[in-house]
């Protein structure tokens, strides 16, 4: 059974507008005729059981003398052209909105198909170096993501990530020491043998007075770098010695002058007991006993002026950056070492003074209350094998951290210093 019947024995002069009002008038929804079937009629309707209650009711119906014949028919419900436009645009229509109720959706995932309320924002956490470390790793990770990202850059007219950022690695050293702490401190271990600090300047002339191997020579390209600016005010040009000059063969030389005749003072006895306020009279004449300068008036004629505390805009323009030091000698195998509460300066000038240093690092404990500077001691090494080294105490190992973070490589007297932290003394044990 279907909902499609067929109707037979039609009247042949009955026109197609009333067989279909005929039809139509016991229910039917549409009625149409096939030119290969002539005289007969079909009809479809709503559904099985209309279909149904039409049949029993148009069977054997007289009509101008003709009774019908009705039957389920298996034919199927013609398409016009209007209808198949209106169901493709239906579809397209059905389409879009779909598109549409997921691309509003508030959670897919759960068959949320909600749209997400206007008056609502997404309010994520601030950036912290751990947030940041997990969105590095997505980024190598994931290919798209970094794909997205490149293209939200240059969407944002962000700068280029494709070259050496040095304001970039210093941001990255400072941001993410906290997850290296372990490599440095396994780094840092004590080697078997101690190494003294004392001036790097020896160290090299030793090496240089070692003979040297010929090396075999490689068959590579040359390879041209650019020497940087500090290279060359750091190196020293060899003084021409100037020839001695003897005094007695530019000066005539001056016979020494005779002695001359001492004056005797005579004195009245009154006078010797008379007691005076004025200075006494010893040695020569006129001449008085000079007062003997106290321990302050020493101490204070042998200190220096105190020198105003560095600038930050000063100490970031006279130090080297980070490729500089790549290449200077000076700087091959640097480690900061163990963090601690005192740092140790080496590669000074011989000409640098407990104030130059003091000036320097001064500025990470003015800001401090007198009762936190406590600890603060500054020593320069000024004899010996350690001149041109200095350590500095600092009350927190977390000052010192910083003072050796913005201090390496500075500038002082045309020499770049070498800061790290100073290696705590072995304890000795008595057998």
């Amino acid at each position: 059974m279907s909902k499609i019947l067929i109707i037979r024995h039609l009247p042949e002069t009955l026109p197609f507008n009333e067989k279909e009002q005929l039809l139509m008038h016991f229910g039917a929804q549409k009625v149409w005729e096939t030119s290969k079937k002539r005289n007969y009629v079909f009809a479809a309707f709503a559904s099985v059981e209309k279909a149904k209650e039409s049949l029993f009711r148009l069977h054997q119906l007289e009509i101008a003398q003709r009774r019908l014949i009705v039957e389920f028919s298996q034919e199927k419900e013609p398409v016009s052209q209007d209808k198949y436009d209106e169901d493709r645009s239906s579809v397209t229509t059905k389409h879009v909105k779909e598109f549409l109720k997921l691309l509003n959706a508030w959670n897919p995932s759960v068959n949320f198909y909600q749209p997400p309320p206007v008056h609502l924002k997404y309010k994520y956490p601030d950036i912290n170096p751990q947030n940041a470390v997990n969105i590095i790793y997505n980024l190598f990770t994931h290919k798209p993501f970094y794909i997205q990202t490149l293209h939200l850059m240059n969407k944002m007219s962000l700068e280029t990530p494709f070259k050496e950022n040095e304001e970039a690695l210093v941001f990255f050293k400072d941001t993410f020491k906290q997850f290296f702490s372990d490599i440095i401190a396994k780094s840092t271990e004590v080697p078997s043998e101690p190494e003294s600090e004392i001036s790097s300047d020896e160290t090299e002339q030793q090496k240089q007075n070692l003979p040297s191997l010929p090396k075999r020579r490689k068959h590579t390209l040359p390879v041209t770098r650019k020497r940087p600016a500090a290279i060359l005010s750091t190196a020293t040009i060899p003084k021409t010695k100037k020839p001695s000059v003897i005094q007695e063969e530019i000066f005539e030389s001056v016979p020494p002058a005779l002695e001359t005749k001492k004056i005797s003072v005579v004195v009245h006895q009154d006078a010797l007991n008379k007691s005076s306020e004025e200075p006494v009279v010893v040695g020569e004449l006129g001449k008085f006993e000079k007062e003997t300068p106290t321990l302050e008036e020493k101490e204070s004629d042998q200190t220096e002026p105190e020198q105003p505390t560095i600038s930050k805009y000063e100490l970031s323009r006279n130090r080297i950056s980070y490729s500089d030091m790549k290449i200077l000698p000076i700087f091959k195998n640097y480690h900061p070492g163990q963090p601690s509460m005192r740092l140790y300066i080496k590669n000074l000038a011989k000409t640098v003074t407990e104030q130059d240093v003091k000036r320097i690092y001064r500025r990470y404990i003015e800001n401090l209350p007198e009762e936190k500077q406590i600890g603060f001691d500054v020593r320069v090494m000024q004899e010996g094998r350690m001149k041109g080294q200095a350590f500095v105490t600092f009350p927190s190992e977390r000052l010192a951290e910083d003072a050796l973070n913005e201090t390496n490589g500075f500038m002082l007297k045309d020499r770049p210093m070498v800061v790290q932290f100073a290696r705590a003394a072995n304890k000795k044990t008595i057998d």
